[in-house]
């Protein structure tokens, strides 16, 4: 079997939970993700087995697979190990920080800008995470990243969902990125420090708001 096809397969499935195309409860047909995808049974049967062991889909036997929803408590795991992680990681880039990797975080920055006059929800998603990878890698520390980004599948989904949630204002995300970027330009430590903090802590505070606007996507 070629592993890149499991990859495309598992990633392109993982991006449809992620955002919410396939909804939380919603059966999985293989038949329909190997036409959608244009990638053969194997593949992704060999995806869903991935996804299955990362709780992101469930089985009922003569029933069929479902998309899981969202675990509110491993989505606040993942927010805890990211802010206690992340708060070192921007102090790191205040020391790092290089006239070459500030026009890597200026221009990620723009990308969001023209995603909010765009209103462009996904566009704004990816940007928005682009801005903390790029710091990641700044500091030397994108191997974590990786790791981060590899278990935090439902933080993603409910982050996602902020971004979905009329009530909540794209502009608090970027002027608390606009404050970062200030701090880590400045090499101000403290201040990333404290910031960073209080970026992460957007999730607890808006959770409610999220929770009675999409009640069927999260477990009980």
């Amino acid at each position: 079997m070629d592993n890149s096809l499991q990859s495309q397969a598992y990633i392109a499935i993982r991006k449809g939970i992620i955002y919410s195309d396939l909804k939380p409860g919603k059966k999985l047909s293989v038949k329909e993700l190997e036409e959608e995808l244009k990638i053969g049974r194997t593949p992704i049967r060999e995806s869903l087995v991935r996804l299955l062991q990362q709780g992101l889909i469930y089985t009922i036997p003569q029933s069929g697979t479902y998309v899981s929803k969202i675990d509110l408590n491993s989505a606040h795991n993942s927010r805890f190990v990211r802010e206690h992680l992340e708060r070192q990681i921007m102090m790191e880039c205040c020391a790092k920080i290089t006239p070459k990797s500030k026009k890597l975080l200026e221009k990620i920055i723009e990308q969001q800008e023209k995603a909010v006059s765009n209103k462009n929800r996904r566009e704004f998603f990816i940007a928005d995470n682009s801005f903390h990878e790029a710091c990641f890698e700044i500091a030397g520390r994108y191997e974590i990243w990786k790791w981060l980004d590899d278990s935090n599948t439902h933080l993603e989904r409910f982050r996602w969902l902020r971004v979905m949630t009329e009530d909540l204002k794209w502009g608090t995300i970027m002027n608390q990125h606009y404050q970062l970027f200030d701090a880590i330009c400045n090499k101000d430590p403290e201040e990333a420090n404290f910031l960073t903090s209080l970026h992460l802590h957007m999730m607890l505070n808006e959770q409610e708001i999220i929770l009675n606007n999409f009640p069927d996507y999260f477990k009980e």
